[in-house]
């Protein structure tokens, strides 16, 4: 899978899990633990409407596969 392709699969799976479309989402980092993943992402100011700000995401076995991690 591609960078790209990826991106679009982790903007989907935000978009889906929070409601909200972040056209700019970068990816800051995954981690990967035992019984987890943790996705942390970037929102610019024009997502947020106030300074860029890094969130978080956790995701299930089954959404960390779908991106491509695990």
């Amino acid at each position: 899978m591609s960078e790209e392709e990826q991106r679009q699969r982790v903007r989907e799976l935000v978009r889906k899990k929070t409601g909200v479309d972040w056209p700019t989402l970068k990816v800051a980092d995954i981690e990967k633990s035992m019984s987890s993943v943790t996705l942390f992402y970037w929102c610019t100011k024009e997502d947020v409407g106030k300074r860029g700000r890094q969130k978080q995401l956790e995701l299930t076995d089954e959404e960390a596969e779908s991106i491509a991690i695990g």
